[in-house]
Protein backbone atom coordinates (compact mmCIF):
# COMPACT_ATOMS: atom_id res chain seq x y z
CA UNK A 1 0.00 0.00 0.00
CA UNK A 2 2.85 2.44 0.70
CA UNK A 3 3.78 2.43 -2.99
CA UNK A 4 0.33 3.86 -3.65
CA UNK A 5 1.05 6.70 -1.22
CA UNK A 6 4.34 7.62 -2.90
CA UNK A 7 2.70 7.63 -6.34
CA UNK A 8 -0.07 9.85 -4.94
CA UNK A 9 2.47 12.16 -3.25
CA UNK A 10 4.32 12.67 -6.53
CA UNK A 11 1.01 13.28 -8.30
CA UNK A 12 -0.16 16.03 -5.93
CA UNK A 13 3.23 17.73 -5.95
CA UNK A 14 2.88 18.03 -9.72
CA UNK A 15 -0.85 18.82 -9.78
CA UNK A 16 -2.37 19.73 -6.44
CA UNK A 17 -5.82 20.18 -8.00
CA UNK A 18 -6.11 16.38 -8.36
CA UNK A 19 -6.00 14.68 -4.97
CA UNK A 20 -7.64 11.43 -6.12
CA UNK A 21 -8.06 8.76 -4.89
CA UNK A 22 -8.61 10.95 -1.81
CA UNK A 23 -11.57 13.29 -1.51
CA UNK A 24 -12.22 16.04 0.97
CA UNK A 25 -14.73 14.84 3.53
CA UNK A 26 -13.69 11.20 3.23
CA UNK A 27 -13.32 9.13 6.39
CA UNK A 28 -9.99 8.10 7.90
CA UNK A 29 -10.81 4.45 7.33
CA UNK A 30 -11.01 5.12 3.60
CA UNK A 31 -7.60 6.84 3.65
CA UNK A 32 -6.08 3.86 5.46
CA UNK A 33 -7.68 1.52 2.89
CA UNK A 34 -5.87 3.46 0.15
CA UNK A 35 -2.49 4.06 1.80
CA UNK A 36 -2.19 1.51 4.60
CA UNK A 37 -1.31 2.25 8.20
CA UNK A 38 0.02 5.80 8.70
CA UNK A 39 3.57 6.45 9.90
CA UNK A 40 2.22 8.54 12.79
CA UNK A 41 -1.08 9.78 14.22
CA UNK A 42 -1.85 12.77 16.41
CA UNK A 43 -2.55 12.43 20.10
CA UNK A 44 -5.39 14.95 19.70
CA UNK A 45 -8.56 13.00 19.10
CA UNK A 46 -12.22 13.61 18.52
CA UNK A 47 -14.72 10.81 18.98
CA UNK A 48 -11.82 8.40 19.53
CA UNK A 49 -10.29 9.22 16.12
CA UNK A 50 -6.96 11.02 15.71
CA UNK A 51 -7.29 14.39 14.01
CA UNK A 52 -4.14 13.88 11.95
CA UNK A 53 -2.64 10.98 10.00
CA UNK A 54 0.94 11.39 8.80
CA UNK A 55 2.44 9.57 5.84
CA UNK A 56 6.11 10.36 5.21
CA UNK A 57 6.16 14.19 5.04
CA UNK A 58 2.44 14.71 4.30
CA UNK A 59 -0.11 15.34 7.05
CA UNK A 60 -3.77 14.57 6.46
CA UNK A 61 -5.96 16.61 8.83
CA UNK A 62 -9.51 15.66 9.74
CA UNK A 63 -12.43 17.75 10.98
CA UNK A 64 -13.20 17.68 14.70
CA UNK A 65 -16.91 17.38 13.95
CA UNK A 66 -18.58 14.14 12.97
CA UNK A 67 -18.10 12.56 10.48
CA UNK A 68 -14.44 13.62 10.92
CA UNK A 69 -13.82 14.02 7.19
CA UNK A 70 -10.55 14.95 5.52
CA UNK A 71 -10.25 18.75 5.40
CA UNK A 72 -6.55 19.61 4.90
CA UNK A 73 -3.50 18.13 3.18
CA UNK A 74 -0.37 19.75 4.57
CA UNK A 75 3.41 19.57 4.55
CA UNK A 76 6.06 21.96 5.80
CA UNK A 77 9.09 19.77 5.25
CA UNK A 78 11.25 20.00 2.10
CA UNK A 79 8.13 20.92 0.13
CA UNK A 80 5.56 23.33 1.52
CA UNK A 81 2.06 22.27 0.65
CA UNK A 82 -1.36 23.24 1.93
CA UNK A 83 -4.51 22.10 0.13
CA UNK A 84 -8.03 22.53 1.48
CA UNK A 85 -11.45 21.66 0.16
CA UNK A 86 -11.61 25.22 -1.20
CA UNK A 87 -8.50 24.41 -3.26
CA UNK A 88 -6.59 27.22 -1.60
CA UNK A 89 -3.17 25.91 -2.31
CA UNK A 90 0.29 26.84 -1.25
CA UNK A 91 3.09 24.93 -2.88
CA UNK A 92 6.48 26.65 -2.59
CA UNK A 93 9.31 24.27 -3.32
CA UNK A 94 11.99 26.91 -3.75
CA UNK A 95 10.80 29.74 -1.53
CA UNK A 96 12.89 30.64 1.50
CA UNK A 97 11.01 32.13 4.40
Amino acid sequence: MKADFYNWRNQILQNSQDISPLKFGMAQDEVVENFGKPDAVSTMKSGGKPLLLKYHDIELHFDRKVPHGLNLIYSDDAVELSITADHEERNNQNENI
